[in-house]
């Protein structure tokens, strides 16, 4: 009997310290918020850049594909927003209850509202909110003198926002006198069209696409501008030479690139820092219009660099000179950021005003080319088609 008694009080006592310890376990989830819960329609304060978390600068607009963050209330539990009345894909949000971010969608609306419109299970509500729309960029062809039945990229931006299209969705269209063009490559930043095989020189093309207003409209650009060509080095004899025909070539090396209309400069070898090197220097007649109207015209010329040869960065005072009616003109590509072909053709448009410093007149105009390298240079650099060419309007 006693020894039941002891199993009993035992018992008991466990019992009493179970209870005991179950009082003092602390419920974590009481009172506890994750930031998510909405209690009602949503509300926003304001629109800031993403990087801004404080929200100490609201922002009134923003463009395609920037990142933005919406702070208000009741913002999470996200059904649909748009802007401009495109929407945002549902996927691309992250909400809670006090912020929202997303991007900007990269695509040109049918209509501009200038609305942020933001739905969640609870409510609705928009906000003004203005997206820059980029216009269509199109600066001409990465080459000018591409050769006839090949591809050459349309230098520019935007292409596929305004109906480019390598199928036959496209809503825009690209003609060379007439003749379709085919696209033959299309990203986000890049295009490409194939010359026609019968392609003549001194043509154009055209691009022709909806504008945002609907409007369509047009942007020509030229093709093989021969006709604007001031030295054709097949007979430099035209151009009373005096220096550097030593550097004309008719590209039938093998490591030289292929010549796009006859002979070209190549500068090839090691030249020593500040040293004065006179490439190809003589003169050509220049006609009254280009004299009386150097704003109308532009300097234009291809160039070429071997992959391992880039421009370097001359400073203000050396590298390749152009020296245009005794005018002084510094070319210098890599002034900012390093330039290099990688031994394909690429056109280099100048505006003649810059490059003829000493103003011009017509009749016989002296044009030098000089190296003049600011510390030892290894170059493999080539220039051809050198022209003076009128802008399109």
């Amino acid at each position: 009997m006693k020894a039941f008694n002891i199993t009993i009080s035992a018992a008991l006592c466990c019992i009493l310290i179970f209870v005991g310890a179950c009082q003092d376990i602390v419920t974590f989830n009481e009172g506890y918020d994750d930031g998510l819960t909405s209690t009602g329609a949503p509300a926003i304060s304001g629109v800031y850049d993403y990087k801004d978390t404080q929200g100490n600068s609201p922002i009134a607009g923003a463009s395609f594909l920037d990142m933005i963050m919406l702070k208000g209330s009741n913002l999470s539990h996200v059904k649909k927003v748009t802007i401009n009345n495109i929407e945002v894909p549902v996927s691309e949000i992250y909400a809670t209850a006090k912020a929202s971010y997303f991007p900007i969608p990269r695509k040109i609306p049918e209509e501009v509202t200038n609305e942020i419109y933001y739905e969640t299970e609870l409510g609705s509500t928009t906000i003004d909110f203005t997206v820059s729309i980029p216009e269509l960029r199109i600066e001409g062809l990465y080459n000018d003198f591409a050769l006839p039945d090949s591809s050459v990229q349309v230098v520019g931006e935007f292409f596929d926002l305004y109906g480019f299209s390598t199928g036959p969705d496209a809503t825009a269209t690209i003609t060379m006198n007439g003749t379709p063009l085919k696209v033959d490559s299309l990203t986000e930043q890049y295009m490409s069209v194939v010359i026609p095989e019968n392609a003549i020189d001194n043509s154009t093309i055209v691009f022709t696409y909806n504008d945002i207003d609907g409007s369509q409209t047009s942007i020509t650009v030229p093709y093989r501008f021969t006709n604007s060509v001031v030295w054709d080095l097949t007979t430099p004899e035209k151009y009373w030479f005096w220096a550097g025909t030593e550097f004309i070539t008719d590209g039938a090396d093998a490591n030289a690139p292929k010549p796009l209309y006859g002979p070209y400069i190549r500068v090839e070898g090691r030249f020593g820092g500040w040293t004065w090197n006179s490439l190809p220097c003589g003169g050509f007649g220049l006609d009254e219009d280009i004299a009386a109207n150097p704003a109308d015209y532009l300097f234009k010329f291809e160039v070429c660099s071997a992959p391992g040869y880039p421009f370097y960065d001359s400073g203000k005072n050396g590298g390749y000179i152009i020296q245009l009616n005794n005018g002084w003109y510094i070319w210098n590509p890599s002034s900012v950021k390093s330039f290099n072909t990688y031994g394909k053709w690429k056109t280099v448009s100048l505006e003649l005003t810059d490059v003829a410093t000493n103003g011009l007149n017509a009749g016989w105009t002296d044009m030098y080319w000089i190296l003049q390298p600011n510390n030892d240079w290894n170059v493999d650099h080539s220039f051809a088609n050198i022209r003076i060419e009128k802008k399109l309007k």
